[in-house]
């Protein structure tokens, strides 16, 4: 060990050495070479090995620690470049580390706050309630009584973090620039992808601000607690935060797993479809029951974060989806940008009539969302298929909260449960509509939405930047008031079409008064829009 002064002027503070670069990176290459003749020697014909390519690859990744171990979790949200076999195997790598030690521990708190664990707390329990690759977890209690968890990040990571993964990028330049293969899958992009991902995931500060966010969010929430964060005491590398009570989702079964596993299909239509970010990490040592039955989330080290453009494509793919409308599923996959334009769109729209044959055949129970999105994926491995970051976060999430909740409900379906919101109007669909008429109300309200804006920017690409129309308007008072007119004439025709759009929608969304069970809303709509459509035909016969 080494020792940096303190903070506090009050002598050295000892923490862990720095890793030896040279030392990581033979470790790291004699490994990844022990892979390579391995799996030369399985292509022998008396070859019999004992593992999959996959198990041995995710035992690689796991004898080579903290930063391969994150590595293989993202790499198996990577179905666009990975087989299922080894995706499946990537999936089971587990944080399986031993707790650094105590005094460490209270150093790292030190340096982050200024102060000692005895100034800081009334009590400190130098044993760990729990350790992983990125923290460990100690009790404490404040000066005011409260209880409180101190998660504390390992010493050195993202100085480990940052040597490994610096090594991997050369790699992988390496190895782009020799096999040519591998260029069209970009390796040098996806490990900067997951650096990046793995930096924001080891930032204890940006988690407390990702805690506070959903602790606002779920205040006032019956089903839903998140403890806070506390005021003042975390940091990049300290985070203090409320003690929670509860039992592990997975000791929670029969009714009672019902009940929650509702509660927290309920939860996710509410972070994905209004607040638009998302936890993204639901397995069962994140989740747990207060005694209340409220479901306590924890660990905000992965979010993810949908745009309104995404959250209304979601929207759209999970109506389609539980309409088994084959055409909008591929639309609304076109629209989350998951396809890229130049791909073959009759490709897919086969693979999803296939799985909607599969799945009709099935009881509601056993349908996936995680499957589906895999399968779609798989389809298209190659070029066509393109994953944004925070879609990776979503397809790792779908996967992770089926698993749980087959857990604890096998007899749940979060299928039929997504029904029943797409029935009440959550995910921005109404009740009343039903097959293409829905899809109908669902793209005329995306289209109003957006208009104005896809109007300014068609405009502005047509005039602004193209040139494609130049006027030269001489100082003529006729021509003045015939230009003004003909813009008037264009804005009530847009006007009017709105009117007619908004008319309809209030049919089928009735709100208000009504005459023989029509809207009165409506009915003034159409009234002033049959009115405007009447100017409009007139003006033009004049001009005529």
């Amino acid at each position: 060990m080494n020792t940096v002064p303190s903070e506090t002027g009050n002598g050295p503070v000892t923490i862990l050495p720095r890793p030896n670069s040279l030392g990581r990176a033979v470790t790291i290459v004699t490994a990844f070479s022990g892979f390579v003749v391995w799996l030369a020697r399985c292509k022998l014909p008396w070859a019999r090995p004992n593992q999959t390519t996959g198990e041995r690859f995710a035992d690689l990744l796991q004898g080579l620690g903290t930063t391969f171990v994150k590595l293989g979790q993202h790499l198996s949200l990577r179905a666009d470049l990975l087989p299922e076999d080894t995706l499946r195997a990537l999936e089971r790598l587990q944080d399986h580390v031993s707790p650094f030690p105590v005094d460490v521990a209270e150093s790292i708190i030190e340096l982050a706050f200024g102060r000692s664990t005895e100034e800081i707390f009334a009590s400190f329990d130098r044993k760990p309630l729990a350790a992983a690759s990125i923290a460990q977890i100690h009790r404490a209690t404040l000066a005011n009584g409260h209880d409180v968890i101190v998660k504390i990040r390992r010493p050195n990571i993202r100085a480990q973090v940052d040597s490994d993964m610096r090594l991997l990028r050369r790699v992988a330049h390496i190895a782009q620039r020799l096999v040519p293969a591998l260029r069209p899958l970009n390796p040098v992009a996806v490990v900067d992808e997951i650096w990046s991902n793995l930096r924001r995931e080891i930032d204890l500060a940006r988690e407390a601000r990702n805690v506070r966010r959903f602790a606002d969010a779920t205040r006032d929430s019956p089903t839903v607690f998140v403890p806070d964060v506390i005021d003042g005491l975390w940091t990049e590398t300290v985070l203090v935060q409320e003690f929670s009570h509860g039992r592990r989702i997975d000791e929670i079964h029969g009714e009672q797993g019902m009940i929650v596993a509702q509660s927290i299909v309920d939860s996710y239509v509410h972070q994905l479809f209004s607040i638009g970010y998302f936890h993204g990490d639901p397995h069962p040592g994140n989740l747990f029951v207060m005694p209340d039955l409220r479901v306590c989330f924890h660990d905000f080290g992965i979010v993810g974060h949908i745009d309104r453009r995404l959250r209304r494509a979601l929207a759209a793919f999970a109506t389609a989806f539980v309409e088994q409308n084959a055409d909008w599923v591929v639309d609304a996959w076109l629209d989350m940008g998951l396809l890229r334009q130049h791909a073959d769109r009759r490709i897919f729209l086969e693979v999803v009539d296939d799985l909607l044959r599969d799945f009709a055949d099935l009881p509601l129970r056993e349908w996936s969302i995680a499957n589906a999105l895999s399968r779609l994926i798989a389809a298209g491995r190659s070029s066509a298929v393109g994953l944004p970051s925070d879609l990776l976060v979503f397809s790792r999430t779908v996967l992770l909260l089926e698993s749980t909740l087959q857990r604890i409900a096998p007899e749940f379906s979060i299928v039929e449960a997504l029904s029943r919101h797409v029935k009440n109007g959550r995910i921005d669909i109404n009740d009343q509509e039903s097959g293409r008429s829905r899809r109908l109300s669902f793209e005329l309200a995306a289209t109003i939405d957006e208009l104005p804006d896809l109007m300014a920017r068609k405009l502005h690409d047509k005039l602004g930047k193209s040139g494609l129309f130049e006027l030269t308007i001489n100082q003529d008072p006729h021509f003045a008031r015939s230009l003004e007119h003909l813009g008037a004439r264009i804005a009530l025709a847009i006007v009017t079409l709105g009117l007619y759009i908004a008319s309809t929608l209030l049919i089928s969304n009735p709100i208000g008064p009504t005459i023989a069970e029509v809207p009165v809303l409506a009915i003034a709509g159409y009234v002033l829009a049959v009115r405007f459509t009447y100017s409009i035909t007139r003006d033009y016969r004049r001009l005529k």
